[in-house]
């Protein structure tokens, strides 16, 4: 009798499992599908969200199976094993996560990625020397003395996420922003849901959905933004005017000077740096809700909605000085629209003042 109702408890158990986790494997098994059929990023980007629906298989399966053990009477290796890792594993999604988000270079990803690296060690360590947790003769769970290292690890992650996420906000993305924040307080719920409320399997889910949700995400963002410099593009001019063109708003004209010049003499690249340059210059001084596009090869528009030609006179004054110590320069003119005025002659009173503006300083440097 006492085998058969171990069994049926057994078999109750890994239906349970089966039930709370299908959804969270259905969800990344969809993504790999996705992620190897749609090849729209680069390829470390892609690499990585790769990367993260693995990590997400791994947790299912080490959480899955340390919920098996820890219904045993007595703790076994097995169990510090799977805790382990999942300890280590919880961790990397939001490292991951964070690179895709943030772009860093190589030496600070590998500076963030130490954090991430000790929470493992610290981790599996802990099979030996019980510092981060340990179970007693009852199999009953204990953290150690540094057992809430994994935490401190996921929050520097998750404010270095939304520091990342405030930039994105002063450079104009203000949807990504929105979209990274709701990510980061959903991860932190079911932190919080699975450490103090003792529930399982939250945070996998939460970690499939918002990986796949977020690639979602970037895919169509590559349509609206241009590849080189991340601004707007002209498809995107052409769809946001359409709605801005009901407010007031400042329309400027920009475009850098001896472009052909630097492309002749010094190569394409230069010339790609010269652009990409002048963009972030631009993306430093704009007000958040201004946004920037890239019309094509060296000639951007940004359109200020409820601005005042006198800030804007401030604002490319700064632009062209910063600019200009770089070593490059720009041309550029600027026109009041009115909802009652054609957004189209605006826009080309704004081209044309920018084109007698470059008459007069593209010979400068």
């Amino acid at each position: 009798m006492v085998k058969l109702y171990e069994r049926k408890m057994e078999s109750h158990m890994l239906l349970y499992i089966i039930q709370t986790n299908f959804v969270d494997l259905a969800i990344v098994l969809f993504l790999y599908i996705f992620l190897l059929t749609n090849k729209t990023f680069a390829k470390t980007t892609l690499n990585k969200f790769i990367a993260s629906a693995v990590i997400v298989n791994i947790l299912i399966v080490a959480d899955s199976t340390d919920y098996w053990c820890a219904a045993q009477s007595r703790p076994m290796l097995l169990r510090y094993i799977t805790s382990a890792t999942g300890y280590t594993f919880r961790v990397v999604p939001i490292l991951l996560f964070m690179l895709i988000a943030i772009h860093l270079n190589k030496k600070m990803t590998v500076i963030l990625s130490i954090p991430a690296l000790a929470n493992g060690l610290l981790a599996y360590g802990s099979v030996f020397n019980k510092l981060m947790f340990y179970f007693d003769e009852k199999n009953k769970f204990h953290r150690g003395v540094l057992g809430f290292f994994p935490f401190l690890v996921s929050a520097f992650y998750m404010l270095m996420l939304i520091i990342g996420s405030i930039r994105k906000y002063r450079m104009g993305d203000k949807k990504e922003c929105s979209v990274v924040f709701f990510i980061a307080f959903m991860s932190t719920v079911a932190v919080c849901m699975e450490s103090f409320l003792h529930m399982k399997f939250i945070i996998n889910g939460v970690g499939g959905i918002s990986i796949v949700f977020y690639y979602l995400f970037m895919h169509t963002q590559t349509y609206k933004r241009d590849a080189l410099t991340n601004a707007l593009n002209r498809h995107s001019f052409y769809t946001d005017s359409k709605v801005m063109r009901k407010l007031p708003m400042v329309i400027v004209s920009i475009d850098i000077n001896n472009l052909k010049l630097i492309n002749d003499s010094k190569g394409h690249s230069f010339g790609d740096k010269a652009i990409c340059t002048v963009t972030e210059i631009i993306y430093k001084n704009i007000n958040s809700n201004f946004q920037l596009y890239r019309m094509g090869g060296d000639e951007f528009t940004i359109l200020c909605p409820k601005a005042n030609t006198h800030s804007i006179e401030k604002m490319m004054k700064l632009i062209y000085d910063e600019t200009y110590k770089k070593g490059y320069q720009i041309a550029w003119g600027m026109a009041m629209y009115k909802p009652d005025m054609d957004f189209e002659k605006a826009c080309s009173l704004s081209d044309a003042r920018m084109y007698e503006n470059k008459f007069m300083t593209k010979n400068m440097l």
